[in-house]
């Protein structure tokens, strides 16, 4: 009565083994044959920046402090965008497949891709190999 229940965490369990699976492949001891996936390097894309036709939102804050950032946001007319991707990655499956350098190597592309982006969200606190 004294002894706490073993909890199973089947679900977790579960995600775990898909991941495993899809990143490496059927185990052999479940019998899985020919040769595991082979592994290849991911096409890392080229992107030039556009060129800047107005401050950013940070260069507003930095320079201007932040009743003028403020400002700036409630005057934009666009969409303001936050993205999440690599917050994200590091608090699901994803976290024990990708390492620093994996994103040390889009980085370049990344910042291209959403240099107009309201803001970006690049850490969730959750561990990952280095």
């Amino acid at each position: 009565l004294l002894e706490p229940l073993k909890e199973k965490d089947r679900a977790q369990k579960l995600l775990h083994y898909i991941g495993e699976v899809i990143v490496n492949g059927t185990p052999k001891s479940l019998g899985a044959v020919g040769a595991p996936p082979s592994v290849t390097d991911p096409m890392i894309p080229v992107l030039k920046p556009k060129p800047k036709t107005k401050p950013s939102l940070k260069e507003t804050f930095d320079k201007e402090g932040p009743e003028a950032f403020a400002k700036a946001v409630r005057s934009n007319e666009g969409l303001l965008i936050t993205d999440t991707t690599w917050r994200d990655a590091h608090q699901s499956l994803l976290a024990t497949r990708m390492r620093t350098v994996d994103m040390l190597n889009i980085a370049e592309a990344n910042n291209a891709a959403l240099a107009n982006a309201y803001s970006l969200e690049n850490w969730g606190g959750a561990t990952f190999d280095v």
